[in-house]
């Protein structure tokens, strides 16, 4: 490591140090001059080391994170939504290897688990009391068990595979070889379990549960969390939204594995299940989407109305990954501000509101209204709400939101795994789920830092601050630096900013409320005026460019 250097030297250096063979940087750091969102920097990085794993697996050493320091196992969605934080911080080995060894014991109809963990099975069959062993070898034995009430476990892996692949930049990684079946045959197998044996109606089923969670209302006991005949099924808003993000992801696989028919027919699954989304889900009365829809009931079963119930989880998915819209997200944004107010809530973070009333959950984990995931606050899910506002074009209300989440996180002291209404952190003490949701929203949300198997792109979101992130990616190598400078009373911004990512890309700079830009310079030197995009209430100066060292500097009105 690096010893830390100034910002102003941080962006300086990077060609400087290529030049001189000077190691590269190898700290992700950033300054957002908020300093709730600067002093939420070390709990990420403490939150992740102390969730991280290692244990000899099928596949040979897994490296990894547990969910939570009281968790043991590493659980594929939780992995799954910590890889935008982590690729910033850990080798390729803390990206792929837990997701192979997931893939290595994947089941014969394609269905995955949700955990795999090094211990015999005794360890954890109190939690999970159909866990069993799935590897046994010198000095070795391995656990998993799948939680049935979920249709999320394979979205996620699909999910994971193409941001480890973002990461990485091999397209061989996607052709390796896993217990005899590549990378992107067991993925497919994986999408292809769902649609074959979990979708109704254009939706992807799972047991009636608080939106995203694990547990149903039918039990007093672990069996909440397998799906057995007495249990409801519905047409699930969170599983069908991250299905149409991990459809897309595997077409985009097949397109950079040279394999066009496959890449067509995933984009073709995908816009059919985002289309069911929107058709039966949505709600324009309400303004956000119904978080399920019955399918099946047992005898005596009578599915509650929940359809004034916004549910956080399934919205922020269908917001983030493009099945809302740039309309629909406005509007989702404004119901979530106003359920918040409305019970009085800390932060946007609040998953079910209104919660269920008390003992419509059985098992006392979520039997109490605000309680787990019938109510509480998860920065695990507002952090995801957030990104989304960010990059949906609701900058202003996205800083708001991160901000009160960082002030709470910082007060408290650590990343609790959730908070009850009046913000006091329950569950895991350092929850690994929260670290990578707010970690994602301040590097790709707030610093905009979009790099991808074909390119660097970056969405400069400070606005009308002064900031500036440097980057590190172990897993190729990349480096990313850039520093803005904003006199107000001048109408001056100044982007220094540079990157080793190969070829050229674009800078989108978001524009302080009501300013245009008047004239531009880049390295001292006029140039054309740079396109405004618009995206929601938000607009970019748009600049195409290498990623050679360079000074920007706007004129603005």
């Amino acid at each position: 490591m690096t010893a830390r250097r100034s910002g102003a030297a941080c962006v300086l250096a990077l060609v400087a140090a290529t030049a001189t063979g000077e190691a590269p940087l190898t700290r992700t750091s950033y300054r957002s001059g908020d300093p709730a969102i600067d002093a939420l920097q070390p709990l990420l990085t403490q939150t992740l080391e102390a969730n991280r794993k290692s244990f000899a697996g099928r596949t040979g050493t897994v490296k990894g994170f547990g969910a939570g320091t009281i968790y043991p196992q590493i659980w594929i969605r939780d992995s799954a939504t910590l890889l935008p934080l982590t690729r910033w911080h850990y080798d390729g080995a803390h990206l792929a290897s837990w997701l192979e060894e997931h893939l290595a014991h994947q089941n014969a109809d394609g269905s995955l688990h949700d955990w795999v963990a090094a211990g015999d099975v005794a360890r954890f069959q109190a939690d999970a009391p159909r866990a069993r062993e799935v590897h046994r070898g010198p000095g070795v034995v391995l656990a998993a068990d799948r939680n049935t009430t979920e249709t999320d476990q394979e979205s996620s892996a699909v999910d994971a595979a193409r941001i480890a692949f973002d990461a990485s930049r091999d397209a061989a990684w996607l052709r390796k070889p896993i217990a005899g079946r590549t990378v992107l045959e067991r993925l497919d197998a994986a999408l292809t379990f769902v649609a074959e044996r979990r979708m109704a109606d254009g939706l992807v089923t799972a047991a009636f549960t608080a939106d995203w969670g694990d547990v149903s209302p039918v039990y007093a006991d672990q069996r909440v969390i397998y799906l057995d005949d007495a249990t409801p099924v519905v047409g699930s808003l969170y599983a069908s939204a991250l299905y149409t993000r991990a459809t897309r992801a595997l077409s985009e696989m097949y397109a950079a594995a040279g394999d066009a028919a496959g890449s067509a027919r995933w984009a073709a699954r995908s816009l059919a299940v985002a289309a069911a989304v929107n058709r039966r889900l949505w709600q324009p009365e309400r303004g956000f989407y119904r978080l399920h829809v019955p399918v099946t009931s047992p005898p005596g079963w009578a599915p509650p109305d929940n359809r004034d119930i916004f549910a956080l989880g399934g919205n922020a998915l269908a917001a983030l990954h493009g099945v809302a819209g740039e309309s629909r997200l406005e509007r989702i944004v404004a119901a979530a501000e106003s359920r918040r107010r409305q019970h009085g809530l800390t932060t946007i973070g609040g998953v079910l509101l209104p919660p269920y009333p008390a003992g419509f959950f059985r098992h006392p984990i979520l039997r109490e209204p605000f309680t787990y995931q019938n109510g509480g606050q998860w920065d695990w899910w507002a952090g995801r709400f957030v990104l989304a506002e960010f990059e949906g074009g609701q900058a202003v209300r996205a800083m708001e939101h991160l901000r009160e989440l960082a002030a709470r996180a910082v007060a408290a002291g650590g990343l609790h795994e959730w908070s009850d209404r009046n913000g006091r952190g329950r569950g895991s003490a350092r929850y690994a789920g929260s670290a990578g949701a707010l970690g994602a929203a301040v590097l790709q949300g707030l610093f905009g830092l979009d790099l991808r198997s074909d390119g660097l792109t970056l969405h400069v979101r400070l606005g009308g601050r002064s900031g500036e992130v440097r980057a590190h990616e172990p897993a190729s190598g990349t480096t990313i630096a850039y520093r803005q400078a904003f006199d107000a009373a001048t109408g001056r911004l100044t982007l220094d900013f540079e990157s080793n990512a190969p070829g050229t890309g674009r800078v989108e700079i978001l524009l302080p409320p009501g300013m245009t830009p008047l004239s531009a310079l880049m390295d001292g030197k006029t140039r054309t005026l740079p396109g405004v995009r618009t995206v929601g209430e938000d607009r970019y100066a748009v600049v195409e460019t290498d990623w050679g060292k360079h000074t920007l500097a706007l004129a603005l009105r």
